[in-house]
């Protein structure tokens, strides 16, 4: 791995078919995120939009997403990987996880 997870309960909302879709991170780096939700829910999407709420940020962190697999097993849920990340919002997300790992 490239970036350090950590766990975090974030609400998260996915922009999905023109519906928002409300569900929760169970941990978060700078690359990408696992959610916690069931993985049907995302059948056939590729790309999404993702608003990010994180503590002590009056602003979502928006961004887009690629899934990169889904778990049914154990935990179920999605994998997902940013893309194309601007800086503020890479940095918000660096600043939480870092505050984490302190």
């Amino acid at each position: 791995r490239i970036f350090r997870r950590v766990p975090a309960e974030l609400p998260v909302e996915l922009e999905v078919g023109g519906a928002t879709l409300q569900t929760t991170t169970a941990n978060i780096s700078c690359g990408g995120m696992f959610l916690q939700m069931d993985p049907a829910q995302l059948e056939r999407q590729e790309k999404l939009d993702v608003l990010i709420h994180l503590p002590n940020r009056r602003v979502p962190v928006k961004l887009s997403a690629e899934i990169l697999r889904n778990e049914s097993q154990q935990r179920p849920g999605v994998a997902l990987q940013f893309q194309g990340l601007y800086n503020d919002n890479i940095l918000a997300i660096e600043k939480f996880v870092k505050g984490k790992l302190n």
